[in-house]
């Protein structure tokens, strides 16, 4: 029962750090499309690099908690 505890913590951190990496992405999708047209040019693409950045860590982050909820149900039908 404690290592179910544990991954179930496990996947509350991984939620949580989940749900602040959208929220920066959404953030900086909102920010290039009310300032694009008033930034520098380095600027952009400073964000647009960080879009992918942030989509790749989501990805990643999405992958451990499959990962992670696997292993519950495995945990589960011991």
């Amino acid at each position: 029962m404690p290592q179910l505890d544990g991954l179930k913590e496990d996947l509350a951190i991984l939620k949580f750090w989940l749900g602040i990496v959208v929220a920066s992405f959404l953030a900086i999708i909102g920010w290039l499309a009310t300032n694009y047209n008033k930034s520098e040019l380095w600027i952009i693409i400073s964000s647009i690099v960080l879009l992918f950045m942030f989509a790749f860590i989501a990805l990643l982050i999405n992958k451990k908690m499959r990962k992670i909820i696997k292993q519950i149900y495995e945990s589960k039908k011991e």
